[in-house]
């Protein structure tokens, strides 16, 4: 745990970094590359440690574990939470199956932190499902931890009393439901406290596509915004009071801080791309931004005609809420794509999309 005379210096630190950035940003013409450069230094170094009161954390000092000791052990242990960023392709099938183990395991989602996470399928976020409207969706989900799960698919419509209902440790439970709306939505363990379960790992996308499909583009890619509140015991589920305050250690794009901004994602100059996103939180919104284009189709949540938006600079998305978004890159370059509320960009949700023939890096 740290005093006070230590929390102050690590909130006035956080401060002076967050400060300088938009200050960078507000006075030149140069600003918005000095403020990705802000958030590249802080993501490589880590996010800032909030104060935690964890008694386990106090348990473990007090038997001389220490949480520095469990670190390093865990840290050498822990793979880190990275996945790729493409998106499934549809795949046509009289019935979608969704057959899906419910796990525990240990990750690094950021630099030095290492969480245990909560799984669909052992993965976080869990996998891209994509169906189309009309195609029956059958849900086999199987708990293999000692606690009760659930999954609640916000593109069913379905009575939650009897589809979304607890799985006991060692059980097993099917339900179907009738794809009806075209859109981007979450999915995620509806067990109560809810808001604990998410933060744990358990969220995911569902894309439904028209009947008939979406139009061919030359990339897709599918990004999952969601947010991460650190125990001071290395290998520990979220901090129960850090999650409360709703101000996360660690913000990412598909379950590691800014695994794009290492290892930027490869587009052609020009080529029209779609990004699927999902603000899973359970507390932060997403400002999806791709630094130096415009965004020339977006739809949020459902995929309609009327929900049709042309020219978006930001889309703006709350918890739980979905959004497909089309492009392109008109110049060879870096683009780095961001969380606009910057803040949650310094704390992992940053990354970059590199065309096949950019010259240099960016800077740092």
């Amino acid at each position: 745990m740290f005093d006070q005379g230590t929390r102050h210096k690590t909130r006035r630190s956080h401060g002076l970094i967050v400060a300088a950035a938009l200050a960078a940003f507000a006075l030149t013409a140069g600003g918005l590359t000095a403020t990705i450069r802000a958030i590249d230094d802080q993501a490589a170094a880590g996010p800032p440690v909030a104060a935690s009161s964890s008694p386990a954390a106090a348990g473990h000092a007090a038997h001389g574990h220490t949480p520095a000791g469990q670190a390093a052990v865990a840290e050498a242990a822990a793979p880190k939470n990275t996945q790729r960023a493409d998106a499934p392709a549809y795949r046509p099938a009289a019935v979608q199956v969704i057959d899906w183990d419910m796990t525990e395991k240990v990750v690094e989602i950021a630099p030095g932190k290492v969480v245990k996470v909560w799984t669909f399928a052992d993965r976080v976020p869990g996998p891209v499902v994509r169906v189309r409207v009309n195609d029956l969706v059958r849900v086999t989900i199987r708990n293999r931890t000692t606690m009760p799960h659930s999954i609640d698919f916000h593109a069913a419509r379905i009575a939650p009393n009897k589809a979304f209902t607890d799985v006991m440790p060692g059980k097993s439970w099917t339900f179907e439901f009738r794809a009806t709306t075209p859109g981007v939505f979450m999915y995620h363990c509806g067990t109560a406290p809810v808001v604990h379960h998410i933060a744990n790992g358990m969220y995911g996308m569902i894309i439904v596509e028209p009947e008939g499909g979406l139009p061919k583009v030359d990339r897709e890619l599918a990004i999952v915004q969601s947010d991460f509140y650190v125990s001071d015991t290395p290998g520990a589920p979220a901090d129960d009071a850090k999650l409360m305050t709703g101000i996360p250690d660690v913000v990412t794009f598909n379950g590691y801080a800014a695994q794009y901004k290492e290892q930027p994602i490869t587009v052609a100059k020009g080529e029209e791309i779609r990004v699927f996103l999902l603000a899973a939180g359970p507390n932060t919104w997403s400002a999806f931004h791709v630094v130096g284009t415009i965004f020339d189709r977006a739809w949020t949540d459902g995929i309609h005609p009327e929900n049709l938006s042309v020219g978006n600079q930001t889309l703006n998305l709350s918890a739980s809420q979905g959004a497909v978004a089309e492009f392109r890159l008109d110049q060879e370059g870096i683009y780095p794509f961001v969380t606009h509320d910057f803040t949650n960009a310094t704390k992992g949700a940053v990354g970059l999309l590199r065309t096949e023939h950019a010259a240099g890096t960016m800077s740092h």
